[in-house]
Formats: structure tokens, sequence, C-alpha cells
């Protein structure tokens, strides 16, 4: 940062003080000036390995001079935050607030009552900016904890992404080859051997890599394809049916179809055992050599391909088996915690005034990009987008970014922010996905992430987990290398009730219909 933008930025940090004392100031009137000497402290998440002075950055010497609350920060690096947040809950000396990083709100609120519910700060307009966009459909109920109170301010930088990995098929190659981009099950699958069989790349070997997947994941892993087959398989193994049953992945009928065709695909040296250890960086690393046919990612631009490889590529529709109708993950705006007040905070309304600063549109958008001006730009449609971003995590040392907060909705967010061209890449691939028909119709992150689930719940969910996930785990490995077998079947799937998979089942589906209950 040059010495002229530091200059401009001390004068402009000083001119809203000055105007105050000298009486030529109006404070907004949901942003009232607190009275003199309003101090509080904060518990601040902070990035492992970047340091930042909070107390005395940028950014928050123009929310102080905004709003005269002055907040002392205690920075807690992320290696050390569960550890730190646990010890400053000691009654009669916590922080006034708890900022970013995570929270257990059913352990700190419900159960310990040591934060303070804000639904009625919040629905008597002490937080305008947050609650204008709080409201919206379904982000509410994802801030509600068990008891019904909300003891937390969300942090969302909604991106409107519906499904994780979409299906990138290697155009070069077909182009190559005269073959159309494939719609069935069975029409990949020959595309695929051609992919194998007829030396698409050009160099006379038979060193072609059809399919190029990881393991256990829906970006880059093999989860995704069981969508072919109309089963959503995510990392949870459960999902919502059309009639609002939950569902128990591994044990339904489209599971086993899957794994028959991957071991066909697999012995016919099509999918390569690979998948079943290598991790991100390895299949990252081949896919850039340029020599695949088949692969799901996030997306093409501005991730680990390069660009000459990302260009042989176009997206593809999930194929469908024969009398099966192709059905994904569908994947939401899951909110963080951004926020929470303790019981023992000193000065609840200027604590929320401070905090509701931080939400003002541009106040926001200079947290996470800069300031206007200097890294950020405002357009003549109102709108803003980055002109600048600096080397070497230099904005860290004037804003917060990810550390502060910030709650923007897909809809409000396009309304005031121009996203990069990667991001409109993202967007484009999840239109053609929505349009299609080709996600789950109720996403799995309602029954994982949303729905609110007691203490209780959310123990016997991990345990039983951590059982169900290894022997799903084992057995998708043993059933796509030797083959999938009646008997094989059936002792799976009498392996998976024995370890729990009813219970599994059956708390999720209390989970929900609580959920849906609350919806109605």
């Amino acid at each position: 940062m040059n010495r002229s933008v530091k200059w401009i930025r001390l004068l402009s940090s000083l001119l809203p003080a000055f105007l105050l004392l000298t009486g030529c100031a109006s404070p907004q009137p949901e942003q009232k000036a607190a009275a003199p000497g309003v101090s509080l402290s904060a518990l601040q998440y902070e990035m492992e390995n970047i340091a930042v002075d909070f107390s005395n950055m940028w950014y928050y010497q123009q929310i102080e001079a905004q709003t005269g609350v002055h907040v002392d920060f205690t920075e807690v690096k992320d290696s050390e935050w569960s550890s730190s947040v646990g010890l400053a809950f000691v009654k009669g000396k916590m922080p006034d607030m708890i900022l970013r990083g995570s929270l257990d709100v059913e352990t700190y609120g419900v159960t310990r009552h040591l934060l303070v519910p804000l639904e009625d700060y919040i629905d008597r307009g002490f937080l305008p900016n947050y609650a204008a966009r709080m409201n919206q459909a379904g982000l509410r109920e994802q801030l509600t904890a068990s008891d019904g109170h909300i003891y937390q301010l969300g942090f969302l930088i909604s991106q409107d992404v519906n499904t994780s990995g979409h299906f990138f098929i290697n155009q070069t190659w077909l182009d190559r080859l005269g073959l159309p981009v494939p719609e069935t099950v069975e029409q990949l699958t020959e595309t695929l051997r051609h992919f194998r069989d007829d030396d698409p790349n050009g160099n006379g070997q038979q060193d072609e890599i059809p399919l190029e997947f990881t393991f256990d994941d829906n970006t880059t892993g093999i989860y995704n394809l069981f969508s072919f087959f109309g089963l959503p398989l995510n990392e949870d193994y459960i999902y919502v049916d059309r009639e609002g049953k939950v569902r128990f992945a591994p044990e339904e009928d489209a599971f086993f179809e899957t794994l028959d065709w991957l071991h066909r695909l697999y012995r016919e040296g099509l999918l390569s055992a690979d998948f079943i250890s290598q991790g991100s960086s390895i299949w990252a690393a081949r896919v850039n050599e340029g020599n695949t046919g088949l692969f799901s990612y996030w997306r093409l631009q501005n991730t680990a391909l390069s660009p000459g490889v990302a260009g042989q590529y176009r997206v593809m529709l999930p194929v469908h088996a024969e009398g099966r109708e192709a059905c994904l993950p569908r994947n939401m705006d899951i909110i963080e915690f951004g926020a929470a007040l303790t019981v023992d905070n000193r000065n609840i309304e200027a604590s929320l005034r401070w905090l509701d600063a931080q939400f003002e549109t541009e106040n926001m958008l200079v947290s996470q990009n800069g300031a206007v001006g200097d890294t950020l730009t405002r357009r003549e449609d109102g709108r803003y987008e980055v002109s600048y971003v600096p080397p070497d995590n230099e904005l860290y040392q004037s804003v917060p970014l990810i550390c502060g907060q910030f709650f923007a909705p897909a809809d409000y967010y396009n309304s005031v922010y121009v996203p990069a061209a990667h991001r409109q890449e993202k967007a484009g691939y999840c239109a053609l996905y929505e349009k299609s028909g080709v996600l789950e119709p109720v996403s799995c992150k309602i029954l994982t992430s949303v729905a609110s689930k007691t203490l209780e719940q959310s123990a016997e969910i991990s345990r039983l987990k951590a059982k169900l996930k290894a022997l799903t785990d084992a057995g998708i490995v043993a059933m796509v290398t030797r083959g999938v077998t009646e008997e094989q079947r059936e002792a799976f799937r009498k392996q998976l009730r024995e370890n729990g998979s009813g219970d599994y089942q059956r708390i999720y589906q209390q989970i929900y219909d609580r959920w849906k209950e609350k919806e109605t």
C-alpha cells in the first residue's frame, strides 16, 4: 500500500471524529453515537498463518468512528480456538462478544445459558441492516437453536451454489473421435471405451485415462457417479425422498446397481483403482497432464487446473441409467457462526449497534475487499466490484476479510456486487443443472446443517456415522474391485443394520419431521 493511500486513510479515519466534535455530523438514526467511554471486549478468531492486529486495524477504526463504540480484541489462532472458547466461558469473566470461528450455541446457549438470546433485539430493530436480510426464507430457521431462541448472528457469503461437483468431459477428444456428448449410462460407457481404445490424444499409445476420480466426496469423488442411477449419495449417506422419508443410501438398490456398473468399468480398465487412495493433489496433477476423459469438479476457471487443460473440457449433464432419473446431491447456502453476546456483556445495545454497522452494504463489502477507491470501486449502476487484489495477503492488514462480519443472501449479494468471472462460470453450471432437473428435491444439508439437533442427537449421530462410514467405504472398495453378488448385497445390508443404520435413519427422520413442522 503506497504512502499517499495511507495518508488518505489516516485523514479519513480522523475526519468523522473531528466532525462529531465540532457538531457538523448527524449520526444515522439506526446508528446513534454511543455514550462517551463505551468500551467492549471481544474474543476474536484469527487465521492460523496470518498475523493481524484487529485492535489497530483501519477497518475497525472506521466502525468505531461511525458508532462511538471501541472494542478491545483478544485474537486467537485457529489451532487454539476451541480450547480458548472453553476457557473464555467463565461466568463473571467472559468477554462481551465472541466473534467468528465456531461456537456450539446448543452447549453455551441452550444448555448452559451463557449467551444472550437475540431474537427480541432483532425484531425490535436493534440490527436493521442485518434483520433485513436474515428474515429471508429459510435463513432465520438455520440460526434458531433447539429451544427456539437465536443466540448468534450468522456469517453468510452466498454464491447461490446448488451442487458441489459438475461433470466435465473432454470436448477435444469428442471432436477428434466424432462422438456426441453422452446422455445415458450405456452411451457414456461406450464413449469411455472409445477414449481408451481410439487414441484421442494422438500419441500412438494407449495411455489415456477415461475416468479420473477421487473417493468419498461430492466434488472430485466417485460419490457423484451414483447420481447416474438416481441416488444422491453424500458424505452423510442420508437423503430425503419425494415423499418426505429419510433414506439411508447404502441400503438402496440403486447403490448396488451403481457399484455393479463401476465394477464393470474397473474390470475393463476404464476406472483406475487409484481412486481408492489418491487425494485431491494427485488427482489435480493427473488431470493437468491433459490426458483424462471425464471428471467432476467445482468449476474450470481459477482452480487447480491449468488454463490450457481446462480449455479442453465442457460441462456435461449427469447421464441416466435405464429406468432411472439422474439425481445429484443438492447444495445450499449454509450459515456459519458470525457473532454472539455473552451474558456478561456490559452494553448489549452498543454491541449490536457496532455489529450492525458492519452489515451496512458498503462497510460489509469493504470488510471483504478493501477500501472503496483503493481495491474496491462502485460502478455507475450502484454495484461494487473489485478493481485490484493486493499481493501477499496485504489486505488482511487493513480489513478483516473472512474474520469479520458478513451476511449476504444470494439475491441481495447479486444486487450490490459484481462477482468475478470464475464465480459467474459456476453460477452458469448451477443454472443449467437446476433447469435440467438433475438435483435432489430436498437438500441433504437441511438434515445435516440446517435443522436443529439436541446435544444427544448430535452425539449419537457422530457415533453411528463413524461406524457406518467405515463399513460403507470398505464395502464400496470391495464391490468395485471384486464385483457384486446377491449374497454380498444382503450380507452388507445386514452388517449395516447391525451397526445402527436403522437408528441413524430414525434420528434424522425425527430431526426432519420437527424441522418440517416448524416450517409449516
